[in-house]
């Protein structure tokens, strides 16, 4: 038979790591696309610069959209992740729950080798 473990507060720790990962980039990102566009908006209108954002801006478009995507990503992953550590609580009580019922006591049963 194999055997799940998991340690609730360790995978916890790593989620909230994660979590502020996808704040520190969405703080960072938000600032980074402000002066992208800025930036874009004083490139003048010559020949060149046309040439250039015909093809820049579709790119950099797909990019921004994507970059503009992560930090929901993040959370999205975190709240799933968070969901899994709390089944898993929740049906390890569950299962403490019916082993005591079961045996009629408080006892936790010992550890097969």
């Amino acid at each position: 038979m194999t055997r799940y473990d998991m340690d609730p507060d360790g995978v916890s720790h790593g989620i909230n790591r994660f979590r502020a990962a996808g704040e520190a980039f969405e703080s960072a990102w938000q600032a980074r696309r402000a002066a992208l566009a800025a930036s874009a908006s004083g490139l003048g209108g010559d020949v060149m610069t046309q040439a250039f954002l015909s093809r820049y801006l579709p790119i950099a478009e797909r990019l921004m959209a994507r970059a503009d995507g992560l930090s929901g990503s993040y959370r999205g992953a975190c709240d799933d992740m968070q969901c899994c550590v709390d089944d898993y609580l929740a049906a390890n009580t569950e299962g403490t729950a019916t082993v005591h019922r079961l045996t009629g006591g408080d006892e936790r049963p010992s550890a097969a080798p």
